[in-house]
């Protein structure tokens, strides 16, 4: 027979257990020794240039006739145009959480007109009050990512800069100028280039030219599956 004061003991530890169980369904337990990771997406941006070059060949082909003591050269010369075409191709990437976001570093410190550029554009969208300077300035590619069913994934980049100032550094994530778009997995996806109306800060932060030229600039991304 089973004494009261240990029967109390055993409900109690009873009553205990049951709650450790609950809060385990509730919450996940947390001695689980085989937890589910969440898979990772790489995201490469590729920045592609083709452009014409062209180059002017002179060639020439001439003999030596000699006549009765005297020496006459005789000779020609050939010209010609050639026109080669060249493709440049130059990429980054990072990888990602599925759900989750990270920082594409582009350059850790822009020529000082860009920080101009970064400066006025900053203050006249109301980032920063009016009188700030930026004595250097980085940028980056906020880049989030999130698995779809269908083998699909949906990223979204954000242009973003670093500042420093002589009153504090700080960083700006531009979201008016963000792209989102969603990309069967593996394959690569233009998203423009030069001469498509892209935004002029995500023009300038991945340094595609300000105005038209002989060559073209195109941007293509990948996000694959890990």
């Amino acid at each position: 027979m089973v004494e009261p004061g240990r029967r109390m003991k055993l409900s109690r530890e009873r009553d205990f257990g049951l709650g450790i169980f609950a809060v385990a369904l509730l919450f996940g337990s947390p001695l689980d020794l085989h937890p589910q990771s969440r898979q990772q997406v790489k995201v490469l941006l590729e920045t592609q240039q083709t452009g014409d070059e062209s180059r002017r060949t002179v060639q020439g082909s001439g003999s030596v006739i000699v006549r009765r003591g005297n020496v006459e050269p005789s000779g020609r010369l050939r010209a010609g145009d050639t026109h080669t075409t060249v493709r440049r191709s130059t990429g980054i990437f990072t990888l990602v959480q599925d759900g989750g976001e990270s920082i594409l570093t582009v350059a850790t410190r822009v020529p000082y007109d860009q920080i101009i550029f970064y400066r006025d554009y900053a203050t006249g969208a109301g980032y920063v009050a009016r009188g700030v300077a930026f004595d250097e300035v980085g940028t980056s590619l906020k880049v989030s990512a999130a698995i779809l069913p269908g083998n699909q994934v949906k990223v979204r980049l954000t242009p973003r800069i670093s500042y420093f100032s002589p009153d504090r550094p700080g960083a700006i994530d531009f979201t008016e100028a963000l792209t989102e778009i969603v990309v069967p997995n593996g394959q690569p996806v233009s998203l423009g280039g030069s001469t498509t109306d892209m935004h002029e800060v995500t023009r300038r932060i991945l340094g595609f030219a300000d105005r038209a030229s002989a060559s073209e600039t195109n941007l293509v991304l990948t996000a694959t599956i890990q």
